[in-house]
C-alpha cells in the first residue's frame, strides 16, 4: 500500500502544490520506495501527502508523459510496468547516444565539475543505505551526461535514465547490489574523464550499462504485478 511507503505530508510547502506532488511521486518511484506495478489511487495519495486529489491527478498526468506512471482505463494509474522489449531498447539508445555525449563532455569537462563527480564517488562509497546509493549513484551518472550542455540529448538521456531506474530498482529487489564493483567502475570511469580519454570513458561507461542491463534481464523474468 502506497499509505506504508516513506511519503511526508507536503502542508505548508513553498513550492505549487503540483510540482511539488509531481517531484516528491517522481522521486519516490525512481529510487524504487515505489515499485513498478504498484497501483497509485488518488484519494490515499491525497491523505498520506495531506494536499487534495487535483494536484494528484495533474501529477500522475505528467509522470505518465515522462513514462514513469501507466495509466490504464481498468487499473487507473500504475507505476510504469517493465518488459524486457523496453529494456533492450532502453539500453539500445542509451549505448548509441552516449558515445557523441562523452565525445562533447570530454572537450568541455572543467576542474570544478571534476571535483563535483569525485564528491559524489565518496558519498556513493561511503553509503550503505540502497535507495541512497540509487540516487547518488544517478546523481553521478547525470552530472557527466550534463557536461555536453547538448539540450535535446540531455532530454532525452534523462528520460531513459528515469527509465531505467525502473529497471535498475527491480534488479536490485532480485540480485544483492553488487556495490564493490560498481563503485570501482565509477572510479575508472571518473579516471577516464579525468585524462580527458573520451575513448576509455566511453567504452568503460559502455561496459558498466551493460553490468546493468544484464542484472535487469535476469530480473525481469521473475517480476511479478502484486494482486489488486
Amino acid at each position: 500500500m502506497v499509505s506504508k511507503l516513506p511519503l511526508a505530508s507536503l502542508a505548508g510547502t513553498p513550492r505549487t502544490t503540483h510540482a511539488t506532488v509531481t517531484e516528491n511521486l517522481r522521486k519516490a518511484i525512481l529510487l524504487g520506495q515505489i515499485p513498478a506495478g504498484t497501483r497509485l489511487l488518488q484519494s490515499e495519495l491525497a491523505e498520506v501527502l495531506n494536499v487534495s486529489v487535483t494536484p494528484i491527478r495533474e501529477a500522475l498526468r505528467e509522470l505518465s508523459t515522462q513514462g514513469l506512471v501507466d495509466l490504464d482505463a481498468f487499473r487507473g494509474a500504475v507505476v510504469h510496468t517493465p518488459s524486457l522489449l523496453e529494456l533492450e531498447e532502453i539500453y539500445e539508445m542509451r549505448s548509441l547516444l552516449i558515445p557523441l555525449n562523452i565525445r562533447r563532455a570530454i572537450s568541455r569537462i572543467t576542474d570544478q565539475e571534476l571535483k563535483q563527480a569525485e564528491i559524489l564517488l565518496l558519498q556513493i562509497e561511503a553509503e550503505a543505505e540502497q535507495a541512497r546509493w540509487v540516487d547518488l549513484n544517478r546523481q553521478f551518472h547525470n552530472l557527466l551526461d550534463d557536461i555536453a550542455q547538448t539540450h535535446q540529448i540531455r532530454q532525452v538521456l534523462q528520460r531513459l535514465s528515469d527509465l531505467s531506474a525502473i529497471y535498475v530498482n527491480l534488479s536490485f529487489s532480485i540480485i544483492p547490489l553488487q556495490k564493490e564493483k560498481s563503485e570501482q567502475e565509477h572510479r575508472q570511469i571518473y579516471q577516464a574523464y579525468q585524462d580527458r580519454d573520451a575513448e576509455a570513458a566511453t567504452q568503460l561507461t559502455l561496459l558498466h550499462l551493460d553490468g546493468t542491463l544484464e542484472a535487469a534481464r535476469k530480473s525481469i523474468s521473475n517480476f511479478r504485478l502484486e494482486p489488486i
